[in-house]
């Protein structure tokens, strides 16, 4: 299996960005080529999902894959065969976890489970080297690279309380790893009274805050209104879509890097956040191919309506073209920051399709049409009963609430009659969006359905 030192992933991922995209692109196609021969040799999934390709090919000839197929046959897609799915879930459940390495070598983690059962991940020393070193060297360039060590830092975590959940399980791995320094660390359910949080922070007095932009979004307003105040050298949002509202609201109201990391469990770290809070794609270890909903790529600058990701590290659990529904947007275009890795905007998950006397209408459309609503940095729709549903909303400032709550009100109301659907009851309720239970993640559109 592959191995890499610490220095030599530092140093590619300093040399990578430096690159011409032409560069990159080669160098990427060689790294794909590496790890295509050795799932061929040690995968039995892809040796015959790869059967008809030749060894000259290019990425768009080897077949896309999906979770469901892949779960479907985990003892054949995975390069070890000591490692088992229900292996992986006992181990991620177990106290174990936080103290030893899955088989002695490697770590282990689910996805989150928001659409649908968690799926159990893997990743190797090389995966786990190289993402840490794209992190230090790409997302942490801005702020001390120490500001993840709390030896030296005091870190804050407003996340699922869940230690099956990646955010979570790192937390404790890394309070685990630096005993003795566990005041310095600070995690809090992001499902509490958002006073209760303030407070905590505020007697914490934290200098790096990570978690999920549709928290930091409640956090920045509390800092505005100068409830939360604290100094923070550094936030880290992460998993959910970091709006350009969140971004200079949170900018804005503490004055430091706002850092973004586009990742999932099964890809890693694919995009980071520059200077000017542009996410750039790490296209030389992340393949990212925006695709339409054949499966087809989409112009350079056009929205996509899913990507199929390939992560050029993972040797264990192999991550080829494997199928994601975030809509996203790459451009070509130069960064104020100088950096050449590619631009990319992101919308997210398709949430659901909304049903109503027979219509389906997709929530993508309402998304989009409350996208830019004035004085609202985050927005969520709850449907209760066929017709009847909740808006949850976090406005810029509470002077601001009463006419954002109308605007996205009247939106919601407009998009429906326009779609010919009537007799539709809209309220909004006060109180912020609420996040999936499993992941912590805030889905913009959820049916709850209530009986009668």
């Amino acid at each position: 299996m592959k191995a890499i030192e610490r220095d030599e992933a530092v140093r590619l991922c300093l040399e990578g960005e430096r690159l011409s995209p032409a560069e990159r692109e080669r160098l990427a196609a060689e790294r794909l080529r590496e790890l295509v021969a050795y799932v061929r040799e040690h995968s039995a999934y892809y040796q015959k999902a790869y059967r008809e390709v030749g060894e000259d090919f290019r990425l768009s000839d080897l077949p896309p894959v999906t979770k469901k197929e892949l779960m479907a046959d985990y003892g054949a897609w995975v390069t070890d065969p000591r490692v088992t799915e229900e292996g992986v879930r006992d181990y991620v459940r177990s106290d174990e976890a936080l103290e030893k390495l899955y088989l002695g070598k490697y770590t282990a983690l689910t996805t989150s489970g928001t659409t649908g059962k968690p799926m159990p991940m893997v990743r190797d020393a090389c995966h786990n080297t190289i993402h840490s070193a794209m992190i230090q060297t790409r997302l942490l360039r801005e702020v001390d690279p120490d500001l993840m060590n709390p030896v030296r830092h005091r870190i804050a975590s407003i996340i699922i309380l869940d230690p099956s959940v990646s955010s979570y399980s790192g937390f404790l791995k890394m309070q685990r790893a630096n005993p003795g320094y566990e005041k310095n660390t600070l995690a809090i359910a992001l499902t509490e009274d958002i006073d209760e949080i303030v407070e905590k922070l505020n007697r914490f007095q934290p200098d790096l805050i990570t978690g999920y932009p549709s928290i930091l979004a409640v956090i920045g307003k509390a800092g505005q209104e100068g409830r939360l105040r604290i100094q923070p050298q550094a936030i880290a949002c992460s998993a959910e879509t970091l709006t350009e509202k969140v971004y200079h609201t949170l900018r804005g109201a503490f004055g430091c890097p706002v850092l973004n990391n586009y990742c999932s469990t099964e890809g890693g770290e694919a995009a980071m956040s520059c200077s000017g809070g542009k996410l750039h794609v790490n296209e030389d270890w992340v393949i990212i191919e925006p695709v339409d909903k054949d499966g087809r790529p989409v112009p350079e600058g056009s929205w996509s309506e899913g990507v199929y990701v390939t992560d050029l590290t993972n040797y264990v659990q192999p991550i080829i073209r494997y199928y994601m529904e975030d809509k996203v947007r790459i451009r070509g275009e130069a960064c104020p920051c100088g950096s050449t890795l590619p631009v990319m905007e992101i919308r997210g998950r398709e949430a659901g399709t909304i049903e109503i006397g027979g219509k389906v209408l997709f929530s993508s459309l309402f998304e989009q049409a409350l996208e830019h609503v004035p004085g609202v940095l985050a927005v969520q729709i709850a449907q209760k009963s066929e017709r009847r549903f909740h808006i949850r909303l976090v406005p810029s400032s509470e002077g601001e609430r009463e006419k954002a709550a109308e605007e996205v009100k009247e939106r919601v109301l407009g998009l429906f009659e326009k779609s010919g659907v009537r007799s539709v009851e809209v309220t909004v309720v006060p109180e912020r969006p609420r996040p999936n239970k499993r992941g912590g993640k805030v889905k913009f559109f959820v049916k709850e359905l209530e009986e009668g």
